[in-house]
């Protein structure tokens, strides 16, 4: 016997010892009949009461307005959209040709909010299995579950009375909160004694109203009116009675005299029932009566997006999350859902505050690196913009371990010198991890291609012109570089820019030096590590291959780590000297210390005019015990060499 089989017997042999069948009335059942209150509530009748209406239409509409999308997480934890899947278009867009996703879905959570069930038809291609339609099932009064052979089986007669039969893998069903898990118990039904007696006030207020039950007031008199009452009576109606009439002055003659009978219904608490059963009906669909217009002592509008937040947390994901399980239970396969396929409802809309919490909160995520101005736009349902994908940071804020480094400055200088050293290195201190992570990517990328075509020539057992691969692949590579690191170093120089234009007391606009300088920067060191990567490699394909693939695990050890401290040197004092020669300043080279080696020893205190430099190319400097050193290139700012921590100064 299956689990469905022996579930389905012990519900029958508790209902009777019988098995269940499609006339029997345990999975569903009319919640009609008298309440305590008198008056009977069915699934229906019960919207007649406006808190039940209020409450589940506000829900059904945001079940049904909310975006649905299908997802495909990675391997990375990331996720994408899917639109290339017959799913995306169904519970998106359509699920039917009759009927609009937002129509689908709001009479499902209508169904599901009063009889806990809600069905809808799965329509398949017949030899594939793709889903391509999904048809609900509005007779759900009609709607009967039994099992048969280990299979449930869903019955029901359509509004023609034709009857209908189906297995589970034809129907879409939602089960509310239930006993097993499998049918939903109908809401109504567990809540019929507090919707009876919201229903039975309502009565008696409009009874009260409408039939006039209660007297205005009395008249007095001593004598008796006899034959003339009725007389009396209508004449004093005519006169007294009605709108156009209210506030008139009343005359009375023969010692008659007026008392009004003031409203009793404030004494015997019939406004606070009906406001207690309001309450009452919220509480049952976890509702804040807030959302249906139901103001009190605990809302008003400082925590109203607090209440809101509420709403979508204790109201709303306990349906979210049936709907989104539901789908992937049913409508899509354990394969799909191996490969990653999910849908998830879309809740940013319902969570967003005013506009300046909503700005207060985009501008900390931006400032902490969380969101980048097109992660913001989106929120916003605003395009992106061109280079609005870049993440940024505080430039006053480091790392807690960094922070005695910081102050590690050079001894003997000036306080101006020690100042400007300070803010430089600040700077550098923070985006030297942006550095790092970016060579690192483009370190990895090379590691990952070139090992890939090291493996495949030893499978083949072929040299094959290595050298002529190289060159094909490099000759991608200078996009890919200014992709990765030419944000990081159009930020960094900018922020240089502006300390040294600080220093020498100018704007710090980027002027058009600037800009060139820049983008030059960016060019130019692609074409280095290029130029850098291809010599090392192709030096090494005399020998073995195996030493080329050793020289690439170096890279990735070691490689992004020098780029980021050679490159934070080379951008940070290019700029400077843009902006020192741009103000018309002199340049001074200055040396961190003793410690400095003895090449750079040599050039402190130097100085120099733009257009000159501090070292001719090919010149040979002394260093004393550890020998002479070869300047390959024209050296007109730090660094002198690999690892060269030297700054300039305005002269």
């Amino acid at each position: 016997m299956g689990v469905f089989s022996e579930a389905f017997e012990r519900r029958g042999q508790s209902i009777g010892g019988g098995r269940l069948d499609v006339n029997d009335d345990f999975w569903f059942s009319a919640t009609g009949g008298q309440t305590s209150a008198g008056i009977s509530v069915t699934e229906k009748s019960s919207l007649k009461y406006l808190s039940v209406l209020a409450c589940v239409s506000l829900i059904s509409g945001d079940i049904g307005r909310l975006p649905l999308i299908l997802y495909q997480r990675k391997k990375d934890g990331s996720k994408t959209r899917v639109m290339d899947h017959s799913l995306a278009d169904l519970l998106h867009n359509s699920p039917n040709p009759l009927t609009t996703s937002f129509q689908w879905r709001e009479l499902a959570q209508l169904h599901l909010l009063l009889w806990g069930n809600a069905y809808s038809e799965i329509t398949r291609k017949p030899r594939t299995g793709e889903i391509v339609s999904l048809t609900q099932i509005p007779s759900i009064e009609t709607m009967r579950i039994k099992s048969e052979n280990g299979k449930i089986l869903y019955l029901w007669r359509d509004s023609a009375g034709v009857s209908h039969k189906k297995e589970r893998g034809d129907i879409f069903h939602i089960p509310g909160m239930g006993w097993d898990g499998l049918v939903g118990m109908s809401m109504i039904a567990l809540a019929r004694q507090a919707i009876a007696v919201g229903l039975a006030a309502e009565e008696f207020g409009g009874s009260y109203f409408g039939k006039g039950t209660h007297p205005a007031g009395v008249l007095e008199m001593d004598g008796w009116l006899g034959d003339n009452e009725e007389h009396f009576k209508t004449s004093f109606k005519d006169q007294y009675s009605g709108l156009g009439k209210s506030h008139s002055v009343i005359v009375l003659e023969g010692g008659t005299k007026y008392k009004s009978l003031t409203m009793p219904l404030e004494d015997a608490q019939f406004l606070q029932t009906r406001d207690h059963q309001k309450v009452e009906i919220c509480g049952i669909y976890h509702v804040p009566p807030h959302k249906i217009a139901l103001h009190g002592q605990n809302s008003n509008y400082n925590n109203l997006e607090q209440e809101n937040g509420s709403y979508v947390d204790s109201c709303l994901m306990h349906w979210i999350v049936r709907w989104e399980q539901g789908i992937s239970q049913q409508l899509l396969t354990a394969t799909e859902r191996k490969q990653g396929l999910f849908v998830e409802f879309l809740v940013d809309g319902l969570l967003r505050g005013d506009s300046q919490a909503r700005g207060e909160f985009y501008t900390k995520m931006f400032q902490l690196g969380g969101m980048s101005p097109n992660d913001i736009r989106a929120k916003e349902n605003m395009n992106p913009v061109e280079g609005g994908d870049q993440h940024f940071v505080q430039l006053n804020m480091i790392p807690l371990d960094q922070a005695d480094q910081i102050d590690a400055l050079p001894e003997g200088k000036s306080f101006r010198a020690r100042t400007t050293i300070r803010h430089r290195d600040r700077i550098k201190r923070q985006y030297y991890p942006l550095f790092k992570n970016a060579a690192q990517d483009i370190v990895n990328r090379e590691g990952i291609a070139i090992k890939k075509k090291i493996n495949q020539q030893r499978k083949q057992r072929a040299a094959g012109d290595m050298e002529s691969w190289l060159r094909d692949f490099y000759k991608d590579m200078p996009e890919y570089i200014e992709k990765k690191l030419g944000p990081v170093i159009r930020s960094y120089m900018e922020a240089i820019n502006s300390v040294a234009s600080g220093e020498v007391g100018v704007d710090d606009k980027i002027t058009q030096r600037a800009e060139k300088l820049i983008n030059d920067y960016v060019s130019g060191y692609s074409q280095r590590h290029i130029d850098s990567s291809l010599g090392q490699l192709i030096s090494l394909l005399e020998g073995e291959i195996d030493e080329i693939e050793t020289r690439v695990d170096e890279w990735e050890d070691t490689r992004a780590d020098k780029i980021a401290m050679n490159e934070t040197v080379r951008a940070s004092e290019a700029m400077v000297a843009a902006v020192f020669a741009g103000a018309g300043f002199a340049m001074v080279w200055h040396t961190r210390g003793e410690k400095t080696c003895p090449y750079c020893q040599s050039l402190e205190g130097k100085r120099i005019r733009d257009g000159q430099a501090f070292v001719d190319a090919g010149t040979e400097m002394d260093g004393g015990e550890q020998g002479p050193m070869v300047v390959k290139g024209l050296t007109k700012h730090p660094p002198l060499h690999q690892g060269c921590d030297c700054y300039l100064g305005a002269g």
